[in-house]
């Protein structure tokens, strides 16, 4: 995870997610649910009252601006929201670091791409990063990040299970087989590795 994270709380995400420009039409509202369930927001917190709480916050940290009456997204609240207007098309990864758990989902809308961390308290994690670049790259990163353990990726309801040996040899298997040893499907070179995470991430995801 990077040193410059912004931690949002779960009031101030649902008003990030409601500022998208899909969020008034019915079809890509049922999309940005798919968020929600997807970031395990609980049941019955996407109110208005959450959301102007959200708002009332980003507003009080500088991340959002009034101009009269309406509230105007920052940098950072205005690309979040055009990545998550990409709805559930998204890419996720979750491994270990230390002896926590972590969860990555990637993002990517219209020119931005967005990392969600889920943590404790309705808390989370997010982080702008370079759409340009290609998504291999930042979830190898987070690949890279994790100590221990098995990876799992996923993207397009396909999944594969990636783990690294003491020794730093690097074992890959498809998620449905070997799922919590994946180095019983043999080990792999860090460039095979690279190219079975850019085979899985070709399927179409929204990016």
């Amino acid at each position: 995870m990077a040193d410059h994270l912004t931690t949002l709380t779960f009031a101030e995400l649902e008003f990030v997610l409601r500022s998208t420009d899909r969020a008034a039409e019915a079809a890509e509202a049922a999309e940005l649910e798919a968020v929600r369930r997807r970031l395990h927001f609980q049941p019955g917190v996407s109110t208005d009252i959450v959301a102007a709480a959200g708002a009332a916050s980003l507003l009080a940290r500088g991340l959002c601006r009034l101009d009269g009456r309406r509230v105007v997204p920052g940098e950072l609240v205005a690309g979040a929201a055009t990545a998550l207007a990409a709805g559930d098309r998204g890419t996720e990864a979750a491994g270990w670091i230390g002896d926590r758990p972590v969860v990555v989902h990637l993002f990517t809308g219209d020119g931005a791409r967005l990392a969600v961390y889920p943590g404790s308290y309705g808390l989370f994690g997010v982080e702008l990063i370079d759409p340009a670049e290609p998504l291999w790259v930042p979830v190898l990163r987070f690949l890279e990040l994790c100590t221990g353990g098995t990876v799992l990726i996923r993207a397009a309801g396909r999944g594969i299970a990636v783990a690294r040996g003491e020794d730093g040899v690097w074992f890959v298997s498809d998620a449905e087989d070997h799922l919590d040893r994946p180095e019983a499907a043999g080990r792999v070179s860090r460039e095979t590795l690279v190219a079975r995470i850019v085979e899985l991430l070709a399927q179409p995801v929204g990016v």
